[in-house]
């Protein structure tokens, strides 16, 4: 069975992918304001990041039918073309990077003293950095709580990034510009549950009680 991005360290997003993300939209801004050399730095540093993140243990494989998008009209997400995906081509599997992400508590939880100090104490292991504590403790008061990750696939965002800059650095700052956008408008969304762990069954309890050290 693959493993769904919940599964991996609650979703973990890459590193280099994000901030290749973040520079797309900063080479975007340069290029509106006319500040050409800002704008290839920062392509330049986002086809670089994107070639690292290749290789990244968050990538993962998912057809794009299984994805959410905000977009009306869908992204060709493989090299087939940019016109709309067949229901073929986004049944496909291929890799996918986060790039950003959310948290969610679906619940209004604010008069149940337990899980208002479930999510109290997770704030507090959240601002130590220990993110994946904060999560654990959410999950064990029984809170309903998703993960959504913005993706973006890999192979076609390495194409359309590196095409990009050399558009912006021969001149070109308008077509790159709209390539940018148009690997922007390919992102994604993966929505994972983090389940609640089940109550142990009287005998299981017992187990645990049998495992558990003596107390003197």
């Amino acid at each position: 069975m693959k493993e769904t991005p919940a599964d991996k360290d609650f979703g973990k997003l890459s590193h280099e992918g994000s901030r290749a993300f973040q520079d797309l939209t900063s080479a975007r801004i340069a290029i509106f304001d006319g500040r050409v050399e800002d704008a290839k730095k920062f392509v330049s540093e986002a086809d670089k990041a994107f070639g690292k993140a290749k290789t990244d243990d968050t990538v993962f494989t998912k057809a794009e039918a299984d994805l959410k998008s905000t977009h009306s009209q869908s992204y060709q997400a493989t090299d087939t073309g940019r016109s709309a995906s067949s229901a073929d081509a986004m049944k496909k599997p291929i890799a996918w990077l986060p790039v950003n992400g959310a948290i969610t508590i679906n619940e209004d939880y604010t008069a149940d003293t337990t899980k208002t100090a479930a999510v109290a104490d997770a704030n507090k292991s959240l601002k130590s950095g220990d993110r994946k504590g904060a999560l654990e403790k959410l999950k064990l008061a029984g809170m309903d709580v998703d993960i959504t990750l913005a993706v973006v696939p890999v192979e076609q965002t390495i194409k359309d990034v590196h095409q990009a800059a050399e558009l912006i650095n021969d001149g070109k700052y308008y077509e790159g510009s709209q390539l940018l956008r148009q690997v922007q408008e390919s992102e994604r969304f993966a929505v994972a549950g983090i389940d609640v762990p089940e109550a142990p069954s009287a005998a299981g309890s017992k187990q645990l009680d049998q495992m558990a050290p003596a107390k003197h």
